[in-house]
């Protein structure tokens, strides 16, 4: 069986590692995948509270170091960044979700407000119904 070999190259594109400064639109795209970084801190802070509260009660140990390392200036500053950065992600994503979804009702697409502003009452009921629960 034999293999027939062209003799022309194929065109491999240039990418450079900069291609994202091109455009706004890459900008904000990349700023938006660059939120996970905060929200692998606050996975990492999380399950660092959940392992506090796990191990022995006693003063000096367990959710008081989790306190302790709470108020340290420097986690207070990248949670507040964390804050900011998912706040940030929310937004791009409630903003860019009803282009991309096709709800149609009675032959017509749903207006891309609905769905944004239902979105954000959804959060807005999630977010109550937490701080209520937190606070009972």
């Amino acid at each position: 069986m034999s293999v027939t070999v062209s003799k022309r190259k194929k065109y491999i594109r240039p990418v450079t590692s900069t291609w994202w400064n091109k455009l706004d639109f890459y900008k904000a795209y990349m700023l938006r995948e660059a939120t996970s970084i905060f929200a692998v801190w606050f996975c990492i802070v999380l399950l660092y509270g959940v392992l506090c509260l796990a191990s022995n009660p006693m003063p000096g140990m367990g959710i008081f170091d989790f306190i302790g390392f709470l108020k340290n200036p420097i986690v207070v500053f990248l949670n507040i960044i964390t804050l900011v950065a998912t706040l940030y992600h929310t937004v791009t994503y409630f903003l860019m979700t009803p282009k991309v979804m096709n709800i149609i009702v009675k032959n017509e697409r749903l207006p891309h407000y609905v769905v944004r502003n239902l979105l954000w009452a959804v959060t807005a009921l999630v977010s109550v119904v937490a701080l209520v629960l937190a606070y009972i």
